[in-house]
């Protein structure tokens, strides 16, 4: 009888090239569910501008459904980021996505989002740092 040496025995059924290309097309298939973090910072730079523009219709309607509302819960949508002023001249730093969610970073806000079927939808916006605490935001959070 042949012996095998140690760690070239293979279980049976489950081939390394079989599981690697298996592995391949899950990663695939994952990474193609969720739009890209370019998207992410896109969808937070065209929430600003409406938000800039006084378009709070168009600033609503880029909320998720949790964070739309929390903005109308006293009120209609509008009428809070109306009330609002939430920052919108601020440079861009940085966006980090992270799986579904991401953060864009600008000096003067942080913006939270998802990703949905339609693109990336705004969780949070005019939200600060606050230490070691979550962000505090003025929409959603």
């Amino acid at each position: 009888m042949k012996r095998v040496p140690a760690g070239n025995e293979r279980r049976a059924g489950k081939s390394p090239g079989l599981m690697k290309a298996g592995l391949v097309v899950v990663v695939l298939a994952v990474s193609g569910c969720v739009p890209e973090s370019a998207g992410a910072s896109a969808a937070a730079q065209e929430f600003r501008r409406a938000a800039a523009a006084g378009d709070t219709s168009a600033a609503c309607s880029m909320l998720s459904p949790k964070a739309h509302e929390k903005a109308a819960a006293s009120g209609t949508c509008q009428e809070q980021l109306a009330s609002l002023h939430l920052p919108t001249t601020g440079a861009q730093l940085r966006t980090a996505r992270y799986g579904r969610n991401a953060m864009v970073e600008f000096d003067d806000d942080t913006i939270f989002l998802t990703a949905s079927g339609a693109g990336w939808l705004v969780t949070g916006a005019g939200c600060l740092p606050r230490g070691e605490l979550p962000y505090d935001c003025d929409v959603g959070g």
